[in-house]
């Protein structure tokens, strides 16, 4: 199975993400360095993600009309075009340079959100029901991967080269992802697969409506497994340095936990496929959110270590779930729109999260917020459990 996705899904993403990952930690000092100042700059973060948000709908439906696989060769043609009107606005700065860095921030927004979307189709509609946690955390995978890689390369880049060159290098990537979807002999026996999964398809099945009841059902667990991965960052920052821990000391421990999820990511997928969707939601939601609670239970340093790694436990086994749950219950015909309809659960939990951790900061304290995200996780894993039986989620091989 990932040899047949290997080249066709797995390297293009992870090329891809190589590319995102690399300009991301530096957006805020290229808008600095043409003319933004430190508030323009920290929300240009926030506006790109706006413009994602509001083109998840329209982009799941422009996949559905082009197909998946034409829509990933769009999206990386797109963002690697424009990306390079990036590199010309910061290589030859003037006075159009930062309204034309910000529009074309803002335009690539929907071409990552289309790519991703349409991979993820792609997937699901090729592989069958006994195969997607491990193909869905595998495309999980590629993108941590790409997300560590791209800034270590992007690090490397600056220590000779300007600011804009870490933008050249997305484009490229850009290109060789794109590159990769037209070799026709590395695509081949993928597209013969999903071929005849599809012409293999009963009437019955093409029929198949969609279980809202299920999807809000199973999108409530998921915002508290959102809100939790964004504000696990953001806590281990704030409790590393109520802890007296140096950057350093806080970036390390921070890189241990993303180790400790690749280890796990792999064997979760695999048990995604054996024991059930549900029965792992629930595992990744207990365990992830024991690692939250049990930093206030031992305010020490190795109190904080072993809580970082709990959490990173629980995460690496839910590496992909959510993916894999949204093509679970996503229907035959209009995949890519209702993915991007099942994308905004993630969304909504990734803004809410650090709402919910910010009001906490305000009206209580750090470890009241920190435990706070612990229960919520603990009430996803309840709600998972309570109605396991109407989401009717693959149960597995076992």
């Amino acid at each position: 199975m990932f040899r047949l996705i290997l080249w066709p899904v797995l390297v293009p993403s992870f090329l891809f993400s190589v590319g995102t990952g690399a300009v991301l930690p530096i957006l805020v000092l290229a808008a600095l360095q043409l003319g933004a100042g430190e508030a323009l700059a920290s929300a240009l973060v926030a506006i790109a993600g706006a413009a994602a948000l509001v083109s998840t709908v329209p982009v799941g439906m422009f996949i559905d009309r082009v197909g998946d696989r034409r829509a990933m060769a769009i999206a990386t043609t797109s963002a690697a075009a424009l990306t390079a009107v990036t590199v010309v606005a910061m290589a030859w700065p003037g006075r159009w340079s930062l309204p034309l860095f910000i529009l074309a921030l803002v335009l690539r927004s929907p071409a990552v959100t289309a790519f991703g979307l349409a991979r993820q189709a792609v997937v699901a509609d090729a592989l069958p029901v006994h195969q997607r946690g491990q193909a869905m955390t595998a495309l999980g995978g590629t993108m941590r991967a790409g997300n560590l890689v791209g800034p270590l390369a992007g690090a490397l880049l600056l220590v000779w080269l300007p600011l804009w060159s870490v933008f050249a290098f997305s484009v490229l990537t850009s290109v060789a992802a794109t590159g990769l979807l037209f070799v026709r002999r590395l695509n081949a026996s993928f597209d013969d697969t999903a071929r005849r999964a599809r012409e293999s398809r009963t009437p019955q099945e093409l029929e198949q409506g969609i279980r809202w009841g299920a999807v809000t059902l199973a999108g409530v667990a998921i915002v508290t497994l959102a809100a939790a991965r964004v504000g696990q960052p953001i806590l281990i920052a704030l409790w590393g340095t109520r802890l007296g821990w140096s950057e350093a000391q806080i970036s390390l421990i921070v890189a241990v936990g993303a180790a400790v999820e690749m280890v796990l990511m792999f064997p979760g997928g695999y048990l995604k496929d054996q024991l059930g969707r549900s029965l792992i939601l629930i595992a990744c939601l207990v365990v992830y959110g024991a690692g939250f609670l049990l930093a206030p239970l031992s305010p020490t340093s190795t109190g904080f270590v072993v809580a970082v790694v709990v959490m990173s436990v629980g995460n690496g086994l839910g590496a992909g779930i959510n993916m894999t749950i949204g093509a679970d219950l996503s229907p035959n015909v209009g995949r890519a729109k209702f993915l991007s309809i099942w994308a905004m659960f993630t969304q909504g939990g990734q803004l809410g999260g650090p709402l919910l951790i910010s009001g906490l900061l305000l009206v209580a304290s750090l470890p009241a917020a920190m435990s706070a995200v612990g229960w919520m996780a603990w009430a996803g894993a309840a709600w998972t459990a309570a109605f396991a039986r109407a989401l009717r989620l693959p149960r597995g091989a076992r």
